[in-house]
């Protein structure tokens, strides 16, 4: 049995501060809490329109549960899709971490930027898988991890992992290097 249009409205009103109690704990990167608010009630809703009393023992509980849910893959979605775009638009620079292999307005730091990722590259291409380093020449030379993936024919999920675990290599043998009191590229 769903409720009517007034009912709704009235179990709605009644459970604002349901809605607010929930969201409490969660955060959206770069949005803010009316994001999170209407994601909430969007869950109080949907709760709202699928509560079965003959099912469910109490509709704060489930309404409570319905209205996390929602929040929580709000967050999710979040999460993933700010992943991606920090792949997809990541500058080059950010894949090594610290070095830019851009150009300046400084032609002397511009030099010194390329010849300090030359020797990242080559440092790590000791380190890498084969289809890691032509991942990371690839990345380096500007393309996306899509098209990556199509100059590879292999998947876009393969490519973000290879890229991910270049990260993870560099980090290592950056803080290993640092540990040592050595500049890696000095």
């Amino acid at each position: 049995m769903t409720p009517s249009t007034v009912q709704e409205e009235e179990l709605i009103k009644a459970n604002v501060q349901l809605v607010r109690s929930c969201i409490r704990p969660y955060f959206l990167q770069g949005g803010d809490f009316d994001d999170l608010y209407q994601e909430g009630m969007l869950g109080l809703l949907s709760a709202v329109r699928s509560y079965d009393p003959s099912r469910n023992d109490s509709f704060q509980a489930y309404a409570a549960l319905c209205i996390k849910r929602r929040v929580i893959d709000a967050v999710r979605r979040d999460r993933t899709r700010q992943a991606h775009v920090e792949l997809e638009e990541a500058p080059v620079e950010s894949l090594l971490g610290l070095y830019s292999t851009g150009h300046t307005a400084d032609p002397e730091a511009s030099i010194l930027a390329s010849e300090t990722a030359k020797e990242i590259k080559r440092t790590l291409s000791g380190m890498l898988s084969p289809f890691e380093v032509s991942v990371l020449d690839r990345y380096l030379e500007g393309y996306t991890a899509s098209e990556i993936a199509d100059q590879l024919r292999r998947n876009r999920k393969s490519v973000d992992n290879a890229i991910r675990r270049v990260r993870q290599k560099l980090a290592e043998y950056l803080s290993a290097s640092s540990d040592n009191g050595n500049h890696p590229f000095a």
